[in-house]
């Protein structure tokens, strides 16, 4: 049960992570209703998903994906990006790729190797 737990909260302090680094690119990509929409989504997303971490009862490989997808659309959203941004959003796929790698140590579902492969793609 150990591993469940330490998996667990290395995915909440990497979704924490993460919620940081996104909430830094809505700060810096404009201020568009379209593209604050984007990110408002992804953060929410990102909230759903330290609750259900947090409560260590179903895994968040689904949410894991649909961050993942969120990520990439709020990404093309954005038509200018400062080398900054794009610098931000590398790291949102690495830290969202370091999620992915640690909850396979308890499972390795589709939406997991999905997740990963797209996160994957992003990272570069």
């Amino acid at each position: 049960m150990d591993i469940y737990h330490s998996t667990y909260t290395q995915y909440i302090d990497l979704m924490t992570q993460l919620k940081g680094d996104v909430a830094t690119l809505a700060k810096h990509s404009g201020s568009e209703t379209q593209e604050a929409n984007g990110a408002n989504t992804v953060l929410s997303q990102i909230d759903d998903t330290i609750d259900t971490a947090s409560r260590e009862t179903f895994l968040p490989t689904g949410e894991l994906l649909n961050i993942t997808k969120g990520l990439i659309s709020y990404k093309s959203r954005i038509r200018e990006k400062s080398p900054m941004t794009e610098a931000t959003f590398r790291q949102c796929f690495r830290t969202l790729n370091k999620a992915a790698i640690s909850l396979r140590q308890i499972t390795d579902d589709c939406a997991l190797s999905e997740a990963n492969e797209l996160s994957i793609q992003e990272m570069y």
